[in-house]
């Protein structure tokens, strides 16, 4: 199992090309901005809006890798 290249994405991160390859989304939510309010189905299949779960607990919306 090989490790994961921090050096090449902290080269990237550097360079700027990760703000202008997602600048190229306008409309999608990037890292750290606010998530719109909507209602979310929980595992136990209680439906609840984000805010008022916000509201509760801390919140990490998680969409793709999360590492």
């Amino acid at each position: 199992m090989s490790s994961y290249n921090y050096e090449r994405f902290d080269t990237y991160v550097g360079s700027g090309d990760d703000e202008r390859e997602f600048g190229a989304f306008p409309n999608m939510l990037h890292a750290g901005e606010r998530a719109p309010d909507g209602e979310l189905t929980l595992l136990d299949s209680e439906r609840v809006r984000l805010s008022e779960l916000w509201q509760q607990h801390g919140v990490v919306l998680e969409f793709g890798s999360f590492t």
